[in-house]
C-alpha cells in the first residue's frame, strides 16, 4: 500500500493496510506512539501532525476537522490525524512527542490560537513623563492614574476595530489585523482592505491624542501633573498565537513587525516627534494624511536605512472622527443635550407624548446619552455598532414607538446638536450628521 513516514527523531516508515486509512489508524496498527486523548473522535487536537510532503495525497478536511482548524487558525499543513485519510505516500512530523508537549497542548482553551500568520498594523504607545510622576506620588495614586490612563487610551483602539495585546509597564501594545475570512466575503481588494485598516488605526491614534487632552485636564486638577504620549505604527506579517506557561498563556503577536513598531515609538524621543509611521503604511495612505517631516533612519537590528514619517493628522476631514469630535464638543458645551433632544422631540411630535407619560425623563435622557455616545465612538467598528443600534431601537419599541417612526428622531437630534454647538455648528458638520443619523435610524430598525 502507501508509505506513511514519521520524520522525528529518526525516520520511521509505516505501511497503510488499505487506501483511505487515517493517519491515526495506521500509526496505531503499527503500535507507533501518537497521542489521541479523545479516542480519535475530533474532540481534541492531540493527534495533530505537520505534513512535510504529500499533502495532495491526503483527504480534504471534513467538517469536524475544518471547524477545529478554522477556530485554531491552522495552516493547511497542520492536519488532524484521526480525520485525515491517506491515498498516497506521505511524510509527517508529530507535534506532540512527550508529556511536556501534551501538558502544553491540553492547557489550550477551546478558542486558543495555536499559531497563525497574518498581516497586521502594530501600534506601540508609551507615556512621556510618567517616571517623574511615580517618584513624586503615592503608590495607590500611581496605580489609580495608570489604570485611568489605560482605560482612556484603550477605548479608541477597541472602538476602531483594534485589539489590545498587552499593557507593558506604562505602555500599550495593540494591533489591527486583516481578517482573511471577512476579506474573502467582502468586495474589497487586498489593497483597499489594507487602506481601510490603516485609516482605522490612524483614527484610533488621533482619537488617543484627543483623549489625552481630557485626561490631562483631570490629572492636572487632582495631581498637578500632565503627560504626553509617543506612538509608533508599523505594518507587516506577524505571528499570532497563545504564548506562555501552560497555566499562564495569553494571546500575543510576534515577529520583526512588532520589533520595528516598538523602535519607531522609541525613535520619537530622539527626533522630537510624537507619532511616527513606517513607509509600509505611508505608501498606502500618503494622500490621506498630513506629514510634519520625513526621516531617514537606521533602526537597531537593521542593516539599511528606512523612511519614517511624523504624522500630524488627516489631510481631509475624516467623517467618523468629525462625528466623534463634534459630539464630544457638544456634550462639553451642553451636558443636557439628551434632555433638550426629548423636549424638542415631544414639542414637535406631540403624538408621541403618550409613550412617555410614565417614564422618568431624566433617567431616560441619561440612558439615551450613554447608548448614543457609545454608538458614535464605535462608528469606526461597524460590527459593534449593529448591536448597539438594535438595543437603541428596542429601547424605543418597548416604549411603543414603532420602527416606522424612528425617522422622526433625527431632526430633533440635529436640533439638539446645533443648539449645543452654537457658533461651531457649520454646513459641513450638518451634512456629516444628516448622513450618519440616516444610517443610524435605518439600522435601529433592523432585526
Amino acid at each position: 500500500m502507501f508509505d506513511l513516514s514519521f520524520l522525528e527523531p529518526e525516520r520511521k516508515t509505516l505501511k497503510t493496510k488499505r487506501s483511505g486509512d487515517t493517519i491515526l489508524e495506521t500509526a496505531l496498527s503499527h503500535n507507533f506512539p501518537l497521542y489521541h486523548l479523545c479516542g480519535g473522535n475530533a474532540r481534541c487536537t492531540t493527534c495533530r501532525v505537520f505534513v512535510s510532503d504529500g499533502l495532495s495525497s491526503l483527504s480534504e478536511r471534513n467538517d469536524r476537522e475544518k471547524t477545529i482548524a478554522d477556530r485554531k487558525g491552522w495552516p493547511k499543513e497542520i492536519r488532524l490525524s484521526c480525520q485525515t485519510e491517506i491515498f498516497g505516500n506521505v511524510e509527517v512530523q508529530r507535534i506532540i512527542r512527550d508529556e511536556e508537549d501534551l501538558k502544553n497542548i491540553t492547557s489550550e482553551t477551546k478558542n486558543s490560537k495555536t499559531g497563525e500568520e497574518c498581516y497586521a498594523a502594530i501600534l506601540f504607545l508609551d507615556i512621556k513623563g510618567f517616571t517623574s510622576f511615580t517618584e513624586s506620588s503615592l503608590a495607590y495614586d500611581v496605580v489609580f492614574v495608570l489604570n485611568r490612563f489605560f482605560q482612556e487610551m484603550s477605548e479608541p483602539i477597541l472602538n476602531n476595530g483594534g485589539f489590545i495585546d498587552k499593557f507593558i509597564g506604562d505602555g500599550i501594545l495593540a494591533y489591527f489585523f486583516l481578517d482573511k475570512t471577512k476579506l474573502q466575503s467582502s468586495q474589497l481588494t487586498l489593497e483597499d482592505a489594507k487602506k481601510q485598516m490603516f485609516v482605522q488605526a490612524l483614527r484610533a491614534c488621533f482619537r488617543m491624542f484627543d483623549q489625552l487632552q481630557k485626561f490631562n485636564t483631570y490629572v492636572k486638577e487632582r495631581f498637578h501633573h500632565e503627560f504626553e504620549i509617543r506612538l509608533g505604527l508599523h505594518a507587516g506579517q506577524v505571528i499570532y498565537g497563545d504564548i506562555g506557561h501552560s497555566d499562564h498563556k495569553s494571546q500575543t503577536v510576534l515577529g520583526d513587525t512588532v520589533n520595528v513598531a516598538s523602535r519607531l515609538e522609541a525613535l520619537n524621543k530622539k527626533t522630537g516627534t510624537k507619532f511616527l509611521i513606517s513607509d509600509e503604511i505611508y505608501q498606502f495612505i500618503a494622500d490621506k494624511i498630513q506629514i510634519d517631516k520625513k526621516i531617514l533612519t537606521k533602526l537597531r537590528g537593521k542593516t539599511e536605512k528606512m523612511a519614517v514619517y511624523s504624522v500630524l493628522g488627516f489631510r481631509k476631514k475624516d467623517k467618523i472622527l468629525e462625528l466623534q469630535r463634534s459630539f464630544e464638543l457638544a456634550l462639553y458645551r451642553n451636558p443636557n443635550l439628551a434632555r433638550d433632544f426629548y423636549v424638542h422631540f415631544l414639542e414637535t411630535k406631540p403624538e408621541f407624548q403618550k409613550f412617555f407619560q410614565n417614564i422618568d425623563m431624566e433617567t431616560q435622557a441619561k440612558k439615551l446619552l450613554a447608548m448614543f455616545g457609545k454608538t458614535i465612538e464605535r462608528f469606526g467598528n461597524l460590527n459593534q455598532i449593529h448591536t448597539e443600534l438594535q438595543n437603541l431601537g428596542k429601547m424605543h419599541e418597548e416604549m411603543g414607538i414603532q420602527v416606522t417612526d424612528f425617522g422622526a428622531i433625527a431632526p430633533s437630534l440635529l436640533y439638539a446638536l446645533e443648539t449645543s454647538l452654537g457658533d461651531r455648528w457649520n454646513t459641513e458638520w450638518k451634512a456629516i450628521w444628516e448622513e450618519a443619523l440616516g444610517s443610524l435610524v435605518q439600522q435601529m430598525g433592523t432585526k
